[in-house]
C-alpha cells in the first residue's frame, strides 16, 4: 500500500494484473473506505464502498479493509467478467 498523490486518505497497491486504488474519508460517524480496480488503465470496477464492520481505529486501518475488499472482490473471479 503506497499512498496516491498529494490527497490525505488516497492509497494504491497493484495485485496480480489490476490495480488497486482506496480512498479513505473522515466522517461524523467514523471513517469510510471505497476501492476501485484498474487493468492498464481501464476501470474494471469503478468506486465501491466498503462496509467496515470492524472497528479501525486509524486510516490505515480502514484502508487495509479497502484493499482487503479489492483483493476478494478480484480473486472471486468479477474482474473477469468485466
Amino acid at each position: 500500500m503506497e499512498p496516491k498523490g498529494i490527497d490525505m486518505g488516497d492509497y494504491e497497491e497493484h495485485y496480480k494484473d489490476y490495480d488497486i486504488e482506496v480512498a479513505v474519508e473522515q466522517v461524523l460517524t467514523g471513517v469510510k473506505a471505497h476501492f476501485r480496480v484498474l487493468r492498464a488503465g481501464a476501470v474494471i470496477a469503478d468506486w465501491q464502498l466498503v462496509h467496515i464492520d470492524r472497528l479501525w481505529s486509524t486510516e490505515h486501518g480502514a484502508a487495509e479493509a479497502g484493499f482487503e475488499a479489492a483483493r476478494a472482490w478480484i480473486d472471486s473471479g468479477a474482474a473477469q467478467s468485466q
